[in-house]
């Protein structure tokens, strides 16, 4: 997985010194802040297969920002994961842990790129129909209006880790998903 994470660091960043630090790609950001507004939470009435199109073609430009090498900073990073954390496939969630791994490694400060290391690694799970670690994901069952945790491995990380992370414990995790049920 480290190498991964590398390979995209490599891949992306711009050699050369230069003695302002870069700026983060003003483009990004803003298809960053499309994605969410999209999500607003309070939105009850979303037109989630309208949005899963909308979703393809902001990753299709995020893409093309990923691939000019346009990624500088730790926020364009953190910018493009989220964008491609929602993707649904297997393959966007890859790419969407690595890069909120690669913001970590550029700022261990950014604890937003640390919780989404740990959400992307989540989702990537739950796109090969594996248990999640982190208890980041919630889902609805067909026909159900109530939310639940996504299927838990417990065993492979402790909450301290999960804490540690950003993310909840398992416990809190179940009651936060009783929470949302009731929005």
């Amino acid at each position: 997985m480290q190498f991964f994470a590398t390979a995209v660091l490599i891949f992306c960043c711009v050699t050369g010194v230069s003695a302002e630090p870069p700026s983060s790609n003003r483009k990004l950001q803003e298809l960053k802040d499309a994605d969410q507004s999209d999500r607003e939470k309070g939105q009850r009435n979303i037109d989630w297969v309208a949005l899963s199109k909308t979703d393809i073609d902001r990753q299709a430009l995020v893409f093309n920002i990923l691939r000019a090498g346009e990624l500088r900073t730790d926020t364009d990073f953190y910018n493009a994961a989220l964008v491609f954390q929602h993707g649904g496939t297997p393959e966007t969630s890859r790419l969407a842990h690595a890069l909120a791994t690669v913001a970590y490694q550029m700022n261990n400060e950014n604890k937003a790129a640390k919780w989404l290391s740990a959400a992307s690694w989540d989702r990537l799970m739950m796109t090969l129909k594996r248990p999640q670690w982190y208890a980041t994901q919630f889902t609805k069952p067909h026909g159900s209006d109530t939310f639940v945790l996504y299927d838990i491995d417990e065993t492979v990380v402790s909450d301290e880790t999960r804490k540690s992370m950003g993310a909840r414990s398992v416990a809190d995790a179940r009651a936060h998903a009783e929470e949302l049920s009731k929005k």
